[in-house]
């Protein structure tokens, strides 16, 4: 079984945590919030996830490319079966955790396109345009 991790600045890894719950309760996912108040320092968050593993694979989820936890999280997964994906939406991670498939980094990589091609820019429709039951139907 592949292990998930979703690693952010501040608290947006608790506020993912409640938005993922709503779609997929009770997944055995870990949420590590770097520079929280009252909260292990990002350093033993990910020190202590990455003791958990025994040896099972993981994917880790990280805010920033480049940025301070996914540094961490780099120099932390050296010599361990860990995916690290930088930069994500909540679509990807769904995607990532539901998946049935094997994650090689190949299927990762098409997870990651499906991700990218979720996020579209849309553009607001004049109300005098439609009617709430057609659009609703």
């Amino acid at each position: 079984m592949t292990k998930i991790a979703i690693a952010t600045h501040g608290n947006f890894a608790k506020g993912l945590k409640s938005t993922l719950e709503l779609f997929i309760p009770n997944e055995p996912i870990t949420y590590l919030s770097a520079y929280v108040e009252g909260e292990a320092s990002i350093d033993d968050q990910i020190h202590d996830f990455f003791d958990s593993l025994n040896g099972e694979a993981a994917v880790v989820f990280t805010d920033l490319f480049g940025g301070s936890v996914n540094q961490k999280v780099l120099v932390e997964s050296s010599g361990k079966n860990t995916q690290i994906i930088a930069g994500f939406n909540l679509s990807l991670v769904l995607e990532v955790v539901l998946n049935k498939d094997q994650l090689t980094e190949e299927r990762l990589d098409q997870l990651i396109v499906a991700g990218r091609e979720a996020m579209q820019l849309v553009t607001p429709i004049d109300s005098t345009e439609i009617n709430e039951e057609e659009f609703f139907a």
